[in-house]
């Protein structure tokens, strides 16, 4: 992995998984592997199986003899799907106002990431602390859940929000002025945890709502780009009372978003492979960020039912946008631009706002800095045009996501 800086890391991601979502589904996932012929499954691959031979899976997972003892409780132990939202929530860094949060953040991000960007090779473990753990958020907890007011995590040290470790040797590290001078006004704001001032580790929040509580005590060192939907589904298994989730909340990867080339979202599938060590080989499943375009909400919806689960969708309702064309445009531009979103999927009603739409100048700069075999979308691959009932199949096959080799799309499995 290159140098951690605020040109190799400006994004980072964290992929959450809620209440061990990620390890029943590869039990799930074993089972139709090894019982294929005793069932008379279509195909050993989970995601190939029709909706018939899903819904069965429950009862013959708990009357197989071999396999019920490995539910860890009960029935509803047992999961079929990727989670709805996804898993993976990507941030923005403020470099500029707060380099020691950025870079600390980063490095525990990128240690042990599961995402080499040069390398094909399986990637390094990440390095012991002094406290004897590895300086990774990989495998850690989300520890503290306030529903309207925060979510946070980082404590590999004991996983309750009593320990954490800075990759500064260990220490402490003291507050940003910058960082401490930024406002926690809105969702999605990330901000380190501390335990008074300069008492910086290796603990992070996000917040849910605003939370002026936080203002001048707290760094402000970055924002959520996309995954919102991923911290509200966890925010449903939160407390007002002390804050300890309800279910097992896990940060299972993480590491550096480079746009156009890291997934922005999505989830892990891990598929057995008898020829791997482990018996696994983990995939990430896609679901492109789209934004849909149309005259009116109730369009969006059609658009938004046809997508389901297999798109993370962003709502750019033409009516509901005031100042004309022009803000329109700006509206739509403007999360591309941001790394927000991966496509715009316009209604033909507004088709011809789309001839002043161009492939934005970020796209560009973020290629240029990037790694040989990276290109720059065509405009026809990001500017889509579909009427609601062909939605997924337009970005299953003309988008430049699906376009990109080696990327597997839960869309492509439905």
């Amino acid at each position: 992995m290159a140098a951690v800086n605020k040109t190799s890391c400006q994004y980072c991601y964290i992929d959450i998984d809620v209440d061990n979502h990620r390890s029943k589904l590869a039990l799930t996932a074993a089972f139709v592997d090894a019982t294929d012929s005793r069932y008379g499954f279509s195909s050993k691959d989970l995601r190939r199986l029709g909706g018939s031979e899903v819904s069965r899976l429950g009862d013959l997972i708990s009357m197989d003899h071999e396999w019920s003892c490995k539910v860890p409780h009960n029935l509803s132990s047992i999961t079929t799907k990727l989670p709805l939202f996804g898993s993976r929530v990507v941030f923005k860094l403020y470099w500029e106002v707060a380099p020691l949060a950025c870079e600390n953040f980063a490095t525990l991000c990128t240690n042990g990431s599961s995402l080499d960007l040069n390398s094909t090779k399986k990637p390094k473990p990440a390095p012991t602390g002094e406290c004897g753990k590895a300086l990774s958020y990989k495998n850690s907890t989300i520890h503290r859940v306030v529903p309207g007011f925060i979510i946070q995590g980082g404590d590999f040290v004991f996983g309750n929000g009593s320990g954490g470790e800075s990759i500064f040797n260990g220490k402490k590290f003291k507050d940003e002025r910058a960082g401490l001078a930024l406002k926690h006004d809105r969702a999605g704001i990330l901000s380190m945890g501390n335990s008074g001032k300069n008492s910086n580790t290796s603990q992070f929040f996000v917040t849910l709502d605003i939370a002026p509580q936080c203002d001048g005590k707290h760094v402000v060192f970055g924002e959520v780009v996309s995954g919102m939907e991923v911290l509200t589904a966890v925010e449903k298994f939160g407390s007002s009372s002390g804050g300890e989730p309800s279910v097992p909340i896990t940060i299972t990867d993480c590491g550096v978003y480079v746009p156009l080339w890291t997934p922005g979202s999505g989830a892990w599938f891990d598929r057995p492979d008898s020829e791997s060590f482990s018996g696994i080989t983990p995939e990430f499943m896609i679901r492109q960020r789209v934004g849909i375009l149309a005259p009116s909400k109730q369009v969006a919806d059609k658009f938004q039912t046809v997508l389901g689960e297999h798109a993370s969708t962003l709502y750019l309702v033409a009516e509901d946008i005031e100042g004309g064309d022009e803000c329109i445009v700006k509206a739509v531009l403007t999360p591309l631009e941001n790394f927000a979103l991966d496509v715009i999927l316009a209604a033909p009603a507004c088709a011809g706002l789309l001839s002043s739409m161009d492939v934005p100048c970020s796209w560009i700069d973020a290629v240029n800095r990037f790694p040989d075999g990276v290109t720059v979308p065509n405009t026809e691959e990001v500017f889509l045009v579909s009427k609601p009932v062909d939605a997924l199949n337009t970005i299953m096959n003309d988008s430049w996501v699906a376009r990109r080799h080696g990327w597997l799309l839960s869309g492509s499995f439905a």
